[in-house]
């Protein structure tokens, strides 16, 4: 069978011309630069590719809808020196922001593009701006604007942020100290003042904020420090309004002292300061923190305000409570309570015991005190009353637990930590907290164990938070053990915890340990939440769907949702994207250990069987719709039910989003004794024909080579030809030629000696691919017409047509173009018959190139239009990017070179990121001779270069053809007459 070239997953470079004032055509997409440049669909987060794509969004979102030309934007992304490719890279980067957005999210307008900006982070900010919610405006920055941006405009425009934020930081500063929270910024503002020593407006909040709170003499010593430094460093005097507040200051003017707080502790009633200590190497969490102070302040003394941290076990939620809790305590002069609830543990404790506790703490005897919960719980807020006291409830179990320890009063604030989301704690402001940024992960372990240490070792240093999962305790476990033994390298470290098998032995120093902490949490799930939690850690996928947990878990989708969400709801696993599920890596270790020790092999190998069987029942489906009248894959069929897709839309987005996991299961499959070899290569087969591999063949190849392994090992010849089979075409993808037809070579003689005809006729086709590749025409014909032969044989008149399409595109090239047409005209009957009228889109490619091939030039551009329309609606889009090359070579050759090197940089646009670099290379062999026509000479030159380089490396003929133009006079070209002629079809 004709293997098809590698599908890449992108849009059409063809650009929407529309408004840029036009309303985004996806309401539910948002977007986000006050950090690192992101956009989310809903709840699920996008892709949004390399840094230079995201840079080239990051310019459209700051331009705020209008349009930014194409200048403008090369010039953000290269500076003085952008690449000869530049324009085409630009494309492809709008083309792959459209893939990921939406078609019409980014709107092109003359030269330039824009993209409306009503969901970005920047519009709320202005309008918080507008509405004086500085504090609210300030928790939209999540660390550095436009973090990981490189080049002189992201530069430009972090400062032009930064100076933003630091002017509504001020503002909210200045907010606080006016409404009495002088004492809570005194420590932000002496940081803030360090960091920007000559910005007079800080230095006059940092001494009004200490005046008041009873630090004259310091407030003075701010105003000397900043007097001397500005004039030793710029030579001028303080402004007239600091140097008019310092007076005022000094004269202890009435005017400056603030409004008297309302409530407060009584003269000697106790004021309890009951939190642990902060950690004094704390890290990060900046987004975290701002969120959760600003639902503290949010009050604004009118109502009692929560907040409630949820997140596993070794998230970090006390560690970042207790910090929160040390910066919110100046503003709580009544005291601050703090309770480990043990919500964790067996014996969570009892409401009535704590609020006895917390009594005592605050001056009552609860000797005389009724144990009563309710009779507590009303004594409890009629003290706090009229007191301004902070409580961390620390680890609770549930909202029951809770609910009684809440204050009464509107001055108070409560913060709860928990590993299960306490919804039902009405009015509280939730944070759920996932594990950390890798960049905050490496900046713990450098502050435990030391700046040049992790310098020294950075890639180690990276590896090794990746094998902590970025787990603040197993960040902590790790970094301790390195400071105790300075001896040690960090790679060392990172070697010991490489084996997945004792890589929770190795978290552990003194009483943490990873592994215990995720215990408590495990003991606490229910039968068959504990079942669930370890049976879906069978497959290695990056994350699943409920429909596929169904079939690990042998239970219908509607039940597996129910299990995943009880699981996300005590934070044992997390929701990916709305509808899929994934543990946290050293969850899923844990529970793998947990399934081993508690469940036979026999159970863990049904679930892998399920997972295949799941798998391969949906892809068949998709194949069956893809391909109607087929019969390829009608045997597949499952025990359970298969996934149902209302249309082949769906079923493609389904598959798209399994892939990685497809592929990870034939590696478990294959790794596992006894495994189904046959099914697994049944299914790589499927994910080829469906996808035409992923746009990296990388991972279909190494699934491949494991199972033609464990094939040979087990000494199951069916599976082991199979799968050489599908080596081969994998390895002609990517044109690694000569191992292709090693492989072939193989499969042929296997397949003889064990007369499996199937596979003998892929084999016979590949090489006979192989050799039409090479040019060696009537070899590649003979060959087409025996595995025809095989086809008709066994009376699989779908894969008949397919090879049918090959010897078409063959006759054309050797110069037999009416034949070609006769044959590809059959073929395309075929699939429409058996299509129920509809063509197979590669059938109808190859007749185009057959006609084009005898002249017909008007006729192959209309089949070449019907064909691209398929491949769209298959989401096959490099067979899209190579019609548009084809139709790029057509148009050359009647004249229309304008449409020539239109239509190859729209393929370029979508070949580009494609493992099949070769094609690319045709692509730009094409765009090189248009471009020459057009007397763009000095360009046509690089698209040529750079082709030769490309063809070259792969040792194919058509690198001597670009060669031939290369070396024609004068050297500037152009080319005409015969060079512009198509060569044809070769194998794309």
């Amino acid at each position: 069978m004709r293997f098809s070239p590698i599908r890449g997953r992108r849009q059409s470079a063809e650009e929407t011309s529309a408004s840029p004032c036009c309303p985004m055509s996806d309401p539910e997409l948002r977007f986000s630069v006050l950090g690192p440049v992101r956009a989310w669909r809903g709840e699920s987060e996008l892709e949004l590719g390399s840094p230079q794509q995201r840079l080239v969004l990051a310019v459209l979102l700051l331009a705020r809808g209008r349009v930014v030309g194409h200048e403008h934007l090369l010039d953000a992304l290269w500076g003085e020196d952008p690449p000869r490719t530049a324009t085409s890279t630009l494309r492809t980067y709008v083309s792959r922001l459209r893939a990921v957005l939406g078609a019409d999210a980014v709107v092109s307008a003359g030269n330039g593009y824009a993209l409306p900006t009503g969901a970005c982070d920047l519009a709320v900010l202005d309008e918080l701006s507008r509405e004086h919610s500085y504090a609210a405006a300030l928790a939209l920055w999540q660390g550095e604007p436009l973090a990981g941006l490189a080049g002189g405009y992201a530069h430009a425009q972090r400062t032009h942020l930064a100076e933003r934020r630091l002017a509504l930081l001020e503002r909210r500063l200045a907010e606080d100290v006016e409404e009495g929270r002088h004492a809570e910024v005194v420590a932000e503002l002496t940081v803030l003042c360090a960091e920007h020593p000559t910005r007079e407006r800080l230095a006059g909040l940092l001494m009004l904020a200490l005046y008041r709170s009873g630090r004259q003499a310091e407030a003075i010593g701010v105003f000397t420090d900043t007097r001397d430094l500005l004039a030793e460093q710029l030579g001028i005097d303080p402004s007239p309004d600091l140097a008019e507040l310092h007076r005022r200051i000094i004269t202890a003017d009435p005017g400056l002292e603030a409004e008297p707080e309302q409530g407060g502790a009584t003269a000697g009633q106790p004021v309890p300061r009951q939190l642990p200590a902060d950690m004094t190497d704390f890290t990060g969490r900046e987004p975290d923190i701002e969120q959760v102070l600003r639902a503290l302040r949010s009050g604004n003394g009118s109502a009692l305000v929560i907040s409630a941290v949820a997140g596993a076990g070794g998230m970090g939620k006390t560690t970042l409570a207790v910090h929160v809790a040390h910066r919110l305590a100046p503003g709580y002069p009544d005291g601050q309570l703090f309770v480990d609830l043990q919500g964790a543990g067996p014996h969570p404790l009892a409401p009535e015991a704590v609020l006895g506790a917390f009594l005592r703490s605050l001056g009552v005897d609860v000797t005389a005190v009724s144990e009563d919960l309710g009779e507590r719980a009303a004594l409890y807020r009629s003290v706090l009353a009229e007191r301004r006291v902070l409580v961390l409830l620390d680890n609770a179990a549930s909202a029951v637990q809770v609910r009684p320890l809440l204050p009464g009063a509107a001055g108070c604030a409560v913060l709860v930590t928990s590993r299960a989301r306490l919804a039902g704690l009405s009015g509280a402001h939730h944070l759920d907290l996932r594990a950390m940024h890798p960049d905050e992960a490496l900046a713990l372990l450098a502050k435990v164990v030391g700046e040049e240490r992790v310098a020294a070792e950075r890639e180690a240093a990276y590896d090794l938070m990746r094998a902590c999962a970025y787990l603040p305790l197993a960040i902590r476990i790790v970094a301790s053990r390195l400071a105790a033994r300075p001896g040690w390298s960090l790679a060392r470290m990172r070697d010991r915890m490489a084996d997945e098998r004792r890589r929770l032995a190795e978290l552990r120093v003194d009483d943490l340990a990873v592994e215990a902490t995720f215990a408590l949490g495990y003991d606490q799930l229910d039968a068959a939440n504990a079942a669930a939690f370890r049976l879906l850690s069978v497959p290695n996928a990056p994350d699943l769907s409920s429909s596929v947990a169904a079939a690990v878990l042998d239970v219908d989708e509607e039940e597996a949702e129910e299990l995943c969400e009880a699981l996300v709801n005590v934070h044992m696993m997390e929701p990916s994207a709305p509808g899929r599920y994934r543990h946290h890596d050293l969850l899923k270790i844990f529970a793998r250990c947990r399934l081993e020790d508690e469940d036979d092999e026999k159970v863990r190998r049904a679930a892998l069987d399920r997972l295949l069987g799941c798998y391969r029942g949906a892809m068949a489906a998709i194949y069956r719709m893809m391909y109607p009248g087929d019969p390829m894959f009608d045997a597949v069929r499952t025990a359970r039910p298969e996934p149902s897709f209302a249309d082949l839309d769906a079923g493609l987005d389904w598959g798209q989003a399994e892939e990685q996991g497809m592929l990870a299961c034939l590696h478990q499959v294959a790794e596992t004794p006894g495994g189904a070899l046959h099914d697994a290569v049944s299914l790589i087969d499927m994910m080829s024909q469906i996808f035409d591999f992923e746009s990296d063949t990388t991972g279909y190849e190494h699934a491949a080579d494991r199972l033609v392994e464990t094939a040979a090992r087990a000494g199951d010849l069916a599976a082991e030809v199979y799968a050489r089979r599908k080596r081969g075409e994998i390895l002609y993808a990517r044109k690694a030629t000569e191992e292709a037809i090693e492989e072939a070579r193989v499969v042929r003689s296997l397949s003889s000696a064990g007369d499996f005809a199937v596979d003998h006729a892929y084999a016979v086709n590949l090489l006979a691919m192989i050799a039409h590749d090479k040019r060696s025409y009537d070899e590649a014909i003979a060959m087409y017409n025996e595995a025809i032969g095989v086809w008709r044989a066994l009376g699989h008149r779908s894969s008949e047509a397919v090879v049918l399409g090959n010897l078409a595109l063959v006759l054309g090239e050797a110069g037999r173009g009416d034949a070609a047409v006769e044959v590809a005209e059959l073929a395309v009957g075929i699939t429409r018959e058996l299509g129920g009228g509809r063509p197979n889109p590669q059938i109808l490619y190859q007749l185009a190139v057959a006609l084009d091939a005898s002249g017909r030039h008007e006729e192959a551009l209309a089949r070449f239009v019907e064909g691209r329309k398929e491949f769209r609606r298959l989401k096959q889009y490099t067979w899209e990017g190579l019609t548009l090359r084809r139709m790029a070579e057509t148009y050359l050759v009647t004249g229309r070179p304008d449409h020539a090197a239109d239509h190859a940089e729209a393929a370029l646009a979508i070949l580009t990121e494609a493992d099949q670099v070769w094609i690319r290379g045709k692509v730009l062999t094409v765009l090189g001779r248009a471009l020459a026509e057009l007397g763009r000479c000095s360009r046509a030159r690089a698209c040529l270069t750079e082709a030769l380089a490309i063809l070259g490396r792969q040792d194919l003929p058509d690198a001597d053809d670009v060669r031939a133009l290369l070396a024609e006079e004068p050297p500037d070209l152009p080319v005409t007459g015969a060079t512009s002629s198509p060569r044809g079809a070769t194998s794309a």
